[in-house]
């Protein structure tokens, strides 16, 4: 009788081990098709997207980051803003204008409006053109900045 219970703990024991390699080999096969699945959906990515980093300085010593946000090709910068964060904003004849992010507003009175810079050679540049019309570059910087102006 005890041969018999250790013949089918043997079995058992034997139907797992080959269960088991069975079912990693399925899961490895299957993990690397997804990984050529992934991969080949970011080289499709890298044709249509670029990646940018925006950063939201709301004046009080709080800074968020949105780092590798990916956007369209010839996104300007209110649409990668709007993409990364709640955007208040007002249209005008001239252009868009952001009013606030993320729930914090300008200040008229207090003189702080949200200004963005762009990271180049080394040092934060207060941009030169409307959010709207800024055209977003792979890899850029780019910072909105809560500031007395």
């Amino acid at each position: 009788m005890a041969t018999n219970t250790w013949t089918i703990i043997s079995g058992v024991l034997l139907i797992w081990a080959v269960g088991s390699t069975v079912g990693l080999a399925y899961y490895y096969q299957n993990s690397q098709s997804q990984q050529a699945l992934i991969d080949n959906y970011k080289s499709v990515i890298d044709n249509f997207a670029i990646r940018v980093n925006l950063g939201f300085d709301y004046g009080n010593g709080t800074t968020v980051w949105k780092n590798g946000t990916y956007v369209p090709i010839g996104f300007s910068l209110f649409n990668g803003t709007m993409k990364a964060a709640q955007v208040n904003y007002t249209e005008y004849p001239y252009g868009i204008w952001i009013n606030g992010i993320n729930g914090v507003y300008e200040n008229v009175a207090q003189n702080t409006y949200w200004i963005y810079y762009v990271w180049s050679n080394n040092d934060w540049v207060m941009g030169s053109v409307g959010a709207d019309q800024y055209i977003l570059k792979n890899g850029e910087s780019v910072k909105w900045i809560l500031t007395k102006f």
